[in-house]
């Protein structure tokens, strides 16, 4: 069996199985446009992302992930679910229970939210291109009206907005997570958006304890291909303590 798929709270989840487990298991919280459904995932159409799936598993580690409501932009309930997810991970598979996370886009949002949550659970984190502010991205697309529109709809689903909020909403001001606790490795693919997140990635720097690694990578485009065995170093060097 190479993967199952199963639903949890109405959303369909899976959990990609490696030849020669390891005992090791990644969380992968997808991009806003990533998707899991009855019979497949984004992960598994996508070439780039089969790429790195396939590497993983070739590395022992066992993968889950869920649709989480669809484009959820960090909401509460999508990281309750991801938290209630890997609780029923952990009962259903044989697995260590701290695991790694692997975060791409918007879902950064869920993921550093999701950190607090799961102390204790978590070994380290690998974020890809990570969206890290709803707020700058916000006033962002607040200058390009059709994307604004298209994020007004987005936001107001994922948290559950109606007529009136939405406008408050968008003119607040939000918390950002970026006080983390577990190690956490960066790999900004360069020429693919998002160049402006410097400053943000400072910030998460400045703010992490002592004693809590952070690593920051940049690729060039063509280079992506090394996105995986840059992910499975940095996972292998939390692993030695079970």
């Amino acid at each position: 069996m190479n993967q199952r798929t199963f639903q949890f709270d109405g959303q369909w989840n899976i959990v990609y199985y490696p030849d020669r487990p390891s005992g090791f298991a990644i969380m992968i919280i997808g991009d806003k446009n990533h998707f899991v459904d009855e019979k497949s995932s984004f992960w598994l159409q996508h070439p780039g992302r089969e790429q790195i799936l396939n590497q993983l598993k070739t590395a022992g580690y066992t993968l889950y992930s869920s649709n989480l409501y669809g484009a959820n932009w960090g909401s509460e309930k999508s990281v309750f679910l991801a938290k209630r997810l890997h609780h029923l991970i952990m009962k259903s598979e044989i697995l260590n229970e701290r695991i790694h996370i692997f975060a791409e886009g918007t879902g950064a949002l869920t993921a550093l939210k999701l950190m607090k949550l799961l102390k204790g659970n978590l070994r380290s984190a690998v974020f890809l291109n990570p969206c890290l502010s709803l707020n700058e991205l916000i006033q962002k697309e607040k200058d390009r009206k059709f994307f604004l529109n298209r994020l007004k709809g987005e936001l107001s689903k994922a948290y559950e907005l109606d007529t009136d909020k939405k406008e408050l909403f968008l003119n607040s001001t939000h918390p950002e997570y970026l006080d983390i606790n577990v190690p956490l490795k960066i790999i900004h693919v360069l020429g693919t958006g998002g160049e402006d997140q410097s400053h943000l990635y400072k910030r998460l720097v400045d703010n992490v304890k002592d004693d809590v690694s952070v690593e920051i990578q940049y690729l060039l485009a063509e280079k992506r291909y090394k996105i995986a065995a840059q992910a499975r170093q940095f996972f292998k060097k939390y692993e030695d303590i079970l």
